[in-house]
């Protein structure tokens, strides 16, 4: 007889190594709709996303072939500058995009499961595609908002720093900017899973939580990093040796007429930066749902969330049950 895990709570007080098993385990026990759920929506922006990458890749290749072989000439006519712009900003577009979706993927799923008395065992796409729509949507603005944000603090920064001429002052500015980063993890769970927090609470509130925990989540997403970075070599080494191959070749000018001239070698080359790329976001899952945890153990310590949810469940039932009140007419 197979005996059952428990389930994984979110508002749970948690140490470090806790919360590396309930990431593990909630894959685990969800794994197949998890890549399912990837699959059907991460894959059609992986074939984009790799096309837009094999596009850069064309355009610079030329530009590091010649530099590699110490020569001039390379090509910065006003056309291929607005394509390498333009791949550029396609490429960063599709990026953003793409960690909307996982957010929304992700934590759609373990709003579900913490909701589900079945937890995900007999969910579908139409089950989850509510709660998924609400955290991309959750997702997209806080992100807008995040963006927007840095953009003007960092454009401030940079003409504060020249207009005063201190360059010390701007790169502890800056520094200071950099550690802010790591806080700010916390806000899109907060805003995803607090469901009556506003835009500029759950900033307030995500920092708040950040900096109390700064050193643990700090060690966490270093880990869960260091740890994407392995696991995404599997899916990277294909595409990286058939791109060392093709830049040999144009280095000895040999390409043409050879095998890495064909269709077949792009098309090859394509499918495996496809690859490339869904494994990326695969592997970024590992700090998405770890940070989730992260902050489900903050939130516990902090306010308690698992007692407040208990009284509301009692609440329920004690409606429900009208067997006591009318335990006169028995």
């Amino acid at each position: 007889m197979q005996i059952e895990r428990p389930k994984i709570e979110l508002y749970k007080v948690r140490n470090f190594g806790d919360k590396f098993s309930a990431t593990f385990d909630f894959i685990r026990e969800n794994y197949k709709l998890w890549l399912r759920l990837c699959t059907y929506l991460l894959l059609p922006l992986c074939m984009i996303q790799g096309f837009v990458m094999e596009v850069l890749m064309g355009i610079l290749m030329p530009f590091y072939s010649q530099m590699a072989i110490g020569t001039v000439g390379v090509d910065t006519s006003k056309m291929t500058l607005i394509r390498l712009l333009s791949s550029y900003i396609g490429y960063f577009i599709c990026v953003v995009i793409g960690a909307i979706l996982l957010v929304s993927i992700c934590y759609g799923m373990m709003k579900y499961y913490q909701k589900s008395p079945d937890r995900l065992r007999k969910a579908s796409f139409n089950d989850l595609k509510p709660l998924i729509v609400q955290a991309g949507k959750r997702a997209l603005v806080m992100s807008v908002v995040l963006f927007i944000s840095t953009l003007l603090i960092t454009i401030s920064l940079i003409m504060f720093s020249v207009s005063t001429g201190i360059a010390l002052l701007a790169v502890l500015m800056c520094f200071a900017l950099f550690v802010c980063f790591i806080p700010l993890a916390m806000v899109m769970p907060v805003y995803i899973f607090e469901d009556e927090q506003t835009v500029y609470g759950a900033i307030l509130r995500g920092m708040r939580l950040g900096f109390k925990s700064f050193w643990p989540l700090f060690g966490l997403l270093f880990v869960m990093g260091f740890l994407a970075n392995i696991l995404s070599t599997v899916t990277t080494i294909p595409w990286y040796v058939l791109t060392m191959i093709r830049t040999a070749f144009t280095l000895t000018g040999e390409e043409q007429g050879t095998m890495v001239s064909s269709p077949i070698y792009s098309f090859g080359l394509y499918l495996f930066s496809v690859l490339m790329n869904f494994g990326m976001y695969i592997t970024m899952s590992l700090s998405t749902f770890a940070v989730a945890y992260h902050y489900g153990s903050v939130a516990e310590e902090n306010d308690g969330f698992s007692v407040e949810d208990d009284i509301q469940n009692f609440e329920q039932l004690a409606e429900k049950d009208t067997d006591i009140a009318n335990f006169d007419k028995l």
